[in-house]
């Protein structure tokens, strides 16, 4: 499965641990073990916010990936796609039986499959799909899905612009030279998507897309920009607070010197 593949192989799988909402959600958060390949979970982090939660299987290991669902008036944004048309088709199933809204728009945070793969699923559902020019010209080069319709405003490092009820930054270049970090305000909740390490990561993982040199860079902008955020989620694994954002810094810094 191209790049992709070659980076995910390398991650490490969650731990079972319970967060909450303001720094302690209720309830246990869902790790790959739990979900089978073609299913999903949603795992609410506030009100009118969820995670979603999908896998996929690579060399007898199961790997968790994360997005995000967040309502905005009856309806709902998505972020990212559940990682393939399979897992994507279930993610739109469980919407509707556990929180009855529409998904209207969707974001895709970066160009990789576990982010676009599913957008033509989500399109046929009559879904509205987004990403920035740089994303959409990423995907098209790897031969992954692209998104339909394009964000603007969001081509230099620091650049952000509102999109309902998320603010959408461009922190500049860290796992791939396009990932996008969503922030919802009214929740305190960012998603670093796969620019952001779970808590247990000792390595970033496959370098080929990555700006070792940039990385810290960019997460430093995104501590100067969400100084608020309670509750942030990786792009595979267990969410955390704003630990998370340092804690992938100093990998970054520690894997560039190695490299």
């Amino acid at each position: 499965m191209n790049r992709l593949l070659v980076c995910i192989t390398v991650c490490l799988m969650a731990v079972l641990s319970p967060l909450a909402q303001s720094g302690e959600m209720k309830g246990d958060y869902p790790i790959a073990a739990e979900i089978p390949v073609g299913e999903v979970r949603i795992f609410p982090i506030a009100e009118g916010v969820w995670a979603h939660i999908a896998t996929q299987s690579f060399g007898g290991v199961v790997y968790p990936s994360n997005g995000l669902i967040v309502r905005d008036g009856d309806e709902l944004l998505l972020v990212d796609t559940a990682w393939g048309a399979k897992n994507t088709t279930a993610l739109l199933s469980e919407i509707k039986k556990q929180i009855g809204l529409p998904v209207t728009r969707a974001v895709s945070t970066h160009f990789h499959d576990d982010r676009v793969a599913g957008v033509k699923v989500l399109e046929e559902a009559g879904v509205a799909t987004y990403a920035t020019p740089a994303t959409r010209q990423l995907a098209k080069a790897e031969g992954n899905e692209i998104p339909a319709h394009v964000l603007d405003g969001l081509s230099s490092a620091g650049d952000a612009v509102r999109f309902g009820p998320v603010e959408l930054f461009y922190p500049g270049a860290a796992h791939s030279p396009d990932n996008l970090v969503v922030y919802v305000p009214s929740a305190k909740v960012l998603l670093g998507g796969c620019a952001v390490l779970e808590l247990s990561r000792t390595s970033v993982g496959n370098v080929v897309d990555a700006d070792l040199d940039e990385w810290p860079a960019s997460i430093k902008r995104m501590q100067q920009q969400f100084p608020g955020a309670k509750v942030v989620i990786p792009g595979h694994g267990l969410p955390g607070g704003r630990e998370l954002l340092q804690r992938t810094a100093n990998v970054a810094k520690a894997q560039r010197i190695m490299e």
